[in-house]
């Protein structure tokens, strides 16, 4: 296939746009990075930046088919899935080639752009609830009125047959025709976890979205929380392969991906994004009844305060704390809420938060009765 002459105008703009941060980084006195040469087997891939040279054919709900090139020289590749705009116009195409080096495979990846306006962007909400969530393992989210969404889990689900590949290259010589079969099996069984994990959330967080006027959650660092306990030679860790199955099933529960996609989609439909600061509410350890601090080891599942006999399920109990949090108008997250002695009467009115938050929609809500 022909490049035409406004995918080649695209590589030059990307070199000039490499010596402007050169020269930009060497004014403030940051260290330069000169611009490297990149041979064709280093870069990256190529751009078409307007409709010219390319087509995308929308074919039905399930997919369509983008076309490259024109005449007898053109390619047609087929694509899954649909955007969810009514009225569209193809802005760019950046095509960008991977190279696997343990299997020797190459791939190109093509990210379609569409310029829409802005009344188009706009998700259509239907409800008006106001949710706690507190994401978890064992519950993939726990919800303030006690609904669980199950954690699919599928990394643990396809271990087992990862393993059995993984000894079956292990055998098999290094560069071999067989040693490259297996590991390119190998990579599509982790595209396909990558992918399954990927549709799970975006069909999770679209729903939420879509049914809520208040999300309300943690501010999680999963980095952080799945960060190794090996510890050094003069403190070793303990228990440190039961910590990292624990960190295997926090990076496949994607709590930092759900975060990026409720932030954007509750941007798009004016739903109020609420991120409870963590280490100053202790979600998990206050109770959401009388507002005391309940100190309780990780392996204590259920909620039980001495001081006012509320008894919920932990996480139930964590998901109310931080929905409680987003109706107490404070400037830093956790810290008024934390001062209050008890929650706010089923009678007040929810003020703003000005919290790390979406913007919210106009005029105020009532608080609802907690079941």
């Amino acid at each position: 296939m022909e490049l035409g002459s406004h995918a080649l105008q695209e590589t030059l703009r990307r070199l000039d746009r490499a010596f402007q941060a050169f020269f930009r980084r060497v004014q403030v006195g940051q260290t330069p990075g000169f611009p490297r040469f990149k041979s064709s087997a280093r870069f990256s891939g190529f751009s078409y930046p307007d409709p010219a040279g390319w087509r995308l054919f929308q074919q039905g709900p399930r997919g369509g088919t983008l076309r490259l090139g024109s005449g007898k020289t053109a390619m047609m590749i087929r694509i899954r899935g649909r955007h969810r705009f009514a009225e569209f116009m193809p802005n760019d195409l950046p095509l960008t080639h991977r190279r696997n080096h343990a299997s020797g495979e190459d791939q190109w990846y093509a990210s379609v752009t569409l310029r829409v306006p802005v009344s188009a962007c706009v998700r259509q909400r239907t409800g008006e609830a106001q949710v706690g969530i507190d994401f978890g393992l064992a519950h993939w989210a726990n919800l303030d009125e006690g609904h669980q969404i199950e954690n699919p889990r599928w990394l643990r689900e396809a271990l087992p047959r990862l393993a059995d590949l993984q000894r079956q290259r292990a055998r098999k010589k290094r560069g071999s025709h067989r040693y490259r079969q297996l590991s390119q099996r190998i990579v599509r069984l982790y595209q396909r976890i990558a992918d399954r994990r990927r549709d799970f959330l975006h069909r999770q967080t679209s729903a939420l979205v879509q049914r809520c006027a208040l999300i309300a959650t943690e501010a999680l660092a999963p980095k952080n929380m799945s960060r190794s306990a090996r510890g050094t030679a003069q403190a070793p860790g303990r228990r440190v392969r039961q910590k990292a199955g624990l960190n295997r099933e926090i990076l496949s529960a994607g709590f930092g991906m759900a975060h990026q996609m409720l932030g954007y989609k509750a941007a798009e439909a004016g739903t109020r994004l609420h991120l409870a600061n963590t280490r100053q509410l202790k979600p998990s350890q206050r109770c959401s009844g009388c507002w005391q601090l309940v100190p309780k080891a990780l392996a204590e599942r259920m909620h039980a305060c001495p001081h006012c006999g509320c008894t919920l399920p932990r996480d139930q109990n964590s998901a109310r704390v931080v929905l409680y949090d987003a109706w107490t108008p404070h400037d830093t997250p956790g810290t008024g809420v934390a001062a209050r002695p008890k929650p706010l009467s089923a009678n007040a009115v929810k003020l703003r938060s000005k919290t790390r938050e979406t913007p919210t929609t106009a005029g105020t809500a009532q608080w609802r009765e907690s079941s």
